[in-house]
């Protein structure tokens, strides 16, 4: 009985703290606005749902097979990570920096532990909307007050400057480490039924364009045309889409790369560090990876690309465990027949592919910004699975 009731104590209080530590990572960015000395309050939400999954297991003894099997996966690879970066002279400071970004990966233990139905997913849905037009709303508003000279430029850039969670594009625009999740929001907005619905997908678009991030703009696009033109079946909807995106093709694109400007700066470093990694090749290296810690003379801590920092960092392998993350998810949604179970999983599904798409150019999927989404599609299209046997 005591048990019992310790079990229920502890699946209360990780349910609690579940909405804080979702509307954190979703409205957050890199975590730097809130910060408690030397830690940020995502640390600390990180460590006391570590701490409690781990209690709450202690009691309950038991949690799913696959999680599990990720886990000790992700384990591995680390520890291997970590041995090859020590045997390759990196030093314990440049070993944990990169430690501390990948080890947000073992809250999946606790999505695993909260997630648990049809309910907790809607949370999840509405956390999403919720945090994205949060973003979107104060996005617009901070815009404003600067045009109005509401908000001094000067002042807020050296602010803004010292935390280092935003890049300024001019006196007015600006781009948040967080604004990853307006394009999250705008899939589940445009999944979700009825008028209001579509009043926020259009302005999260709005938002979205302007960032004057070309790879929000680019995927999101790509995306809306892959869901238009081979999942939804209304032929009006093709229509508006395409006359719509001929008109931002023709219109809006240009006038997006004049404020824009020269991106070569940007885009060199990027071959930059592509040529580099590529130079350091060998045939060990190729298998393990250089090691945690060990960077290229350009970027020696982490780079641009998330894609190319895993292989460099922990070579085939590496890039062969989230092949078969990204793979397990696709394959669970596919298993996903019931229909009300579908359309609850593709906003999911498609925000994966965003992340996917964008960390080829981006450092989104191995830090806690995109990682949040990919683990908690797992853990959501695992329950729908489990839910779905029970219904037979």
């Amino acid at each position: 009985m005591i048990n019992t009731l310790k079990r229920i104590e502890f699946l209360t209080i990780l349910k609690l703290l579940f909405v804080p530590i979702l509307f954190e990572l979703v409205i957050g960015g890199g975590g730097h606005f809130m910060e408690l000395g030397p830690l940020t309050a995502r640390m600390l939400f990180f460590i006391f749902a570590i701490f409690l999954s781990l209690s709450y297991l202690a009691y309950k003894k038991r949690i799913k097979k696959d999680i599990i099997y990720i886990i000790l996966s992700f384990t591995l690879i680390l520890f291997i990570g970590t041995l090859v970066g020590y045997v390759n002279n990196g030093t314990w400071a440049a070993i944990i920096e990169d430690l501390k970004t990948m080890i947000f990966f073992y809250i999946l233990l606790f999505f695993s532990l909260t997630i648990k139905s049809i309910g907790d997913i809607e949370k999840v849905k509405f956390i999403i909307k919720s945090g994205s037009l949060i973003l979107g709303i104060i996005f617009v508003v901070v815009i404003l007050l600067l045009l109005m000279g509401r908000i001094n430029f000067i002042s807020f850039y050296a602010k803004q400057n010292q935390i280092g969670e935003i890049m300024f594009r001019n006196d007015t625009l600006f781009f948040y480490k967080g604004f990853l999740y307006l394009c999250v929001g705008f899939f589940f907005f445009l999944l979700s039924k009825g008028f209001y619905n579509k009043i926020g997908a259009f302005f999260l678009l709005l938002t979205i364009i302007l960032t004057l991030t070309r790879g929000f703009m680019l995927f999101t696009f790509l995306i809306l045309l892959y869901y238009i033109f081979f999942i939804n079946k209304k032929a009006i909807y093709k229509w508006i889409i395409l006359i719509l995106g001929s008109l931002t093709l023709v219109i809006v694109v240009p006038m997006l790369l004049n404020v824009l400007g020269d991106k070569k700066g940007s885009d060199g470093m990027r071959y930059l560090q592509i040529n580099q990694v590529i130079d350091a090749i060998n045939p060990v290296s190729l298998m393990v990876g250089h090691g945690l810690g060990i960077g290229v003379e350009s970027r020696p801590v982490h780079m641009e690309l998330s894609f190319l920092e895993i292989f460099h960092k922990q070579g085939l392998i590496g890039i062969s465990f989230w092949i078969g993350i990204f793979s397990y998810i696709f394959f669970m949604y596919y298993q996903i027949k019931n229909e009300e179970y579908k359309k609850l999983a593709l906003p999911f599904l498609l925000s994966v592919i965003f992340i996917i798409l964008q960390s080829a150019t981006n450092p989104y999927m191995n830090n806690p910004i995109g990682l949040t989404m990919i683990l908690i599609t797992i853990v959501i299209f695992s329950k729908l699975l489990e839910l779905q046997k029970t219904d037979l």
